[in-house]
């Protein structure tokens, strides 16, 4: 009796450390036009380890951001992943952004570490519409939620975007 009981705690501590996995798999996209600079701050935040599981399931290799040790080109293929699974099209136009920096903001907990990319795009005066593309971490989670946040013209818009639904546009008219 006593074996399986230490058996089963085990378990379950080895698998909270290996197999970290939470409740839900969200990231959350901040877009700020800013009529004076005519731009777009994009901010991006995805779990470090919900990236890494994808990296490891659809690649075959791992960044080890997990282990406070990326690797050398991990900068290089986050923003290679960023720009492959997310778009943005304003007043009909695909815009280019540029990658500003990627950052980590650890906490106590592993499983709640999280990767903040800073994109930009330039010369966007106006915004009439606004149609985004968002497939972050969906390839590997199939209840992956991707909440984008969009401040424009004195007014704040939320889109919730999912594996069936990737894209939505929202018009400021």
């Amino acid at each position: 009796m006593i074996p399986k009981i230490v058996l089963v705690l085990l378990s379950s501590f080895f698998l909270k450390i290996h197999g970290i996995k939470h409740d839900f798999y969200v990231s959350v996209t901040s877009i700020r036009h800013s009529t004076e600079k005519q731009n777009l701050s994009i901010r991006v935040k995805l779990f470090a380890n919900d990236l890494e599981q994808t990296f490891i399931d659809e690649k075959g290799f791992s960044l080890g951001i997990l282990k406070k040790s990326p690797n050398e080109n991990a900068k290089q293929h986050i923003e290679k992943y960023i720009f492959s699974k997310f778009s943005i099209i304003v007043n009909e136009m695909e815009i280019n952004m540029s990658f500003i920096e990627q950052k980590f903001e650890n906490t106590e907990r592993v499983e709640e570490d999280l990767i903040i990319c800073e994109l930009e795009a330039s010369n966007i005066p106006k915004i009439d519409s606004i149609k985004i593309k968002n497939q972050f971490l969906t390839e590997s989670f199939d209840s992956q939620t991707n909440i984008v946040f969009i401040i424009a013209n004195g007014m704040r818009k939320t889109l919730n975007l999912d594996k069936k639904i990737s894209e939505g546009e929202i018009s400021f008219n």
